[in-house]
């Protein structure tokens, strides 16, 4: 979706300043299934050990970073973008991770292939066809699962349960299990997720408290408060200037997405527009196909016609509404936790810009609940009979372990100025709540008053800073103030996660095929429809003959292939 998506990677750009395990990942729960995979992992122990008397085999060590003795050749494939950097002599095949997996875990790490990420899918699909894998890659959900059904991977639920360490196993568990339980198929874990988390994904409502108090308007509490607020920002000159040069409601021409898109909006509807969600019976329906769609979209319509959504928005994109907002001339919108990162520009040109954020309204005294996206792009999997299948459970322990410094500094296999070492890394991982996380972290130095309680490893002390600036009157801080400090954006966050108020997708897979094969157009169709319908250019009735096409034109495949996973689990 919209080019805002990748301009802002200033979610990634968070996570690097946040720690090590910047934007890599796992999640893991199961327990249960873990336990089920123990005795396995111990047979195969016992197993190997019994080779090594032989001399074929190295002993295993079940110390979650015991190294190999002797160390253990493990061969992998992996995708590099093109724009991967090194310096003082390092390359893909050797550099600090490659040293340190030697020295630390006795694991001699042998690429087979290296390709930029474009072409990764297709060497991995030849390989694949061929038969010849390597004991470990990374791979998108919807090979991994085929992989599976082909019988090519291992079950490394019993080697995650008996060599994960603390961490890595805590790191899996943080989201409940989520990501852990789509890389597990009739009780066999066959992946590792790299796992970012979804909480980030969830959207807020966004607005200028300032223009509220000049217009003696409360903050918006249902979705019709927001209608009043959104029409009194059009017509009553918030901004003071005496010009009609306002916007009411900000909505970005894609429709849905991190800043200006409609997904908050449709929440407060209880309707989740791009998920999936169980219905009264328990089946799994996808949520932009569902009857209180077309509640909202009619008051969407309306909205429209009264002049109370910007007119332009069928044109606009994000970048342009970043502009309105930044030159104060639009005060509501619906948007990501990181939206003051976007507008720093706007509070340093008017320092009485107030932007906050505040819950979903609702449409009806049912508290709205945001929607979260199931975010793992891939998986790290161990071809079947792989020698040592919890080798790759090592490679996450150590990518998780605090290095000494002196041993392993930060420039060696962190980070150095613009050279991100991290990511040589062959399996990398992260934490799912990493920003709410830090936020907590923030929040108790801040009511203390005492930097010592935050990590000095991680970005935390330069945002406590930040935030510090801001409450001392120096708005160059406000942009973090606002996301981590108080009542910033990810308190919010904090609050609906403390209370489970979050509506996650519950579709907790790659694509299907008929996904691949349709998805596409089926999304074109609903944006096209939808706007349609808001700008008035189609009656609201039109949604009933959407849905009849979404169904017929793959809708329907889809919902079945969805009932089939689900079955699956």
């Amino acid at each position: 979706m919209m080019r805002l998506r990748n301009q802002i990677g200033l979610i990634v750009l968070l996570c690097l300043m946040l720690g090590l395990t910047a934007c890599g990942d796992s999640n893991t729960k199961n327990s249960s299934k873990q336990t089920n995979g123990a005795a396995n992992a111990q047979e195969n122990a016992a197993e190997k050990d019994g080779k090594d008397a032989e001399g074929s085999a190295a002993p295993l060590n079940t110390d979650p970073l015991g190294a190999y003795d002797p160390p253990v050749e493990i061969t992998a494939v992996r995708s590099m973008a093109s724009t991967m950097k090194f310096e003082n002599g390092d390359s893909i095949g050797s550099n600090g991770w490659t040293k340190l997996y030697e020295k630390e875990l006795g694991i001699k790490l042998k690429y087979l292939w290296v390709t930029d990420n474009s072409q990764y899918e297709q060497k991995l699909n030849v390989m694949m066809a061929s038969g010849q894998l390597p004991d470990i890659l990374s791979v998108p959900a919807v090979q991994m699962k085929q992989m599976y059904d082909a019988g090519l991977l291992e079950d490394i639920s019993g080697a995650l349960d008996t060599y994960g360490s603390e961490r890595t196993k805590e790191l899996l568990n943080k989201d409940g299990g989520v990501a852990l339980d789509s890389a597990t198929f009739k009780g066999q874990l066959v992946g590792l997720p790299m796992n970012p988390g979804s909480v980030d994904s969830a959207p807020l409502l966004w607005v200028r408290a300032d223009w509220l108090k000049k217009l003696n308007l409360e903050e918006p509490k249902t979705i019709d408060d927001v209608y009043v607020v959104a029409e009194a920002f059009v017509k009553n000159d918030p901004d003071g200037n005496g010009k009609n040069d306002t916007y009411g409601l900000g909505v970005a021409k894609e429709f849905y997405g991190a800043f200006a898109g409609l997904d908050g909006f449709f929440n407060g509807f209880h309707t989740y527009p791009g998920i999936w969600v169980e219905d009264a019976s328990g089946e799994l329906v996808y949520g932009s196909v569902q009857p209180q769609m077309k509640t909202a979209l009619t008051k969407l319509q309306e909205m429209y016609k009264k002049g109370v959504i910007d007119q332009e928005f069928g044109v606009k994109n994000g970048d342009q509404l970043i502009q309105d907002v930044n030159a104060g001339k639009m005060g509501i919108f619906y948007g990501g936790h990181y939206m003051p990162l976007l507008f720093q520009e706007g509070k340093n040109n008017n320092a009485d810009m107030d932007l906050r954020p505040i819950q979903l309204p609702s449409a009806d005294g049912e508290i709205a609940k945001p929607q979260t996206t199931f975010s793992v792009p891939e998986y790290y999997v161990v071809r079947k009979g792989a020698e040592h299948p919890e080798a790759v459970v090592k490679l996450m322990n150590a990518f998780y372990e605090p290095w000494s410094r002196d041993k392993y500094p930060v420039a060696e296999i962190s980070q150095n100025g613009d050279v991100e070492k991290w990511q040589y890394a062959l399996v990398k991982g992260s934490n799912p709540t990493q920003n709410l996380d830090n936020y907590n972290k923030i929040k108790s130095a801040l009511d203390k008053n005492d930097e010592s309680v935050l990590d000095q490893t991680t970005g935390q002390p330069y945002i406590y800073g930040e935030i510090k600036k801001l409450q001392s009157g120096d708005n160059s801080g406000w942009g973090y103030g606002m996301v981590f400090g108080p009542g910033g954006s990810q308190s919010l966050l904090n609050a609906y996660n403390d209370s489970k108020g979050f509506q996650p997708t519950a579709f907790i897979s790659g694509p299907t095929e008929a996904m691949t094969k349709k998805q596409a157009t089926l999304s074109k169709m609903e944006l096209e429809t939808f706007t349609k319908i808001v700008m008035g250019s189609a009656p609201v009735d039109s949604f009933d003959e959407f849905v009849a096409s979404w169904k017929k034109l793959g809708g329907d495949e889809i919902t079945n292939e969805v009932a089939k996973w689900k079955a699956s689990k």
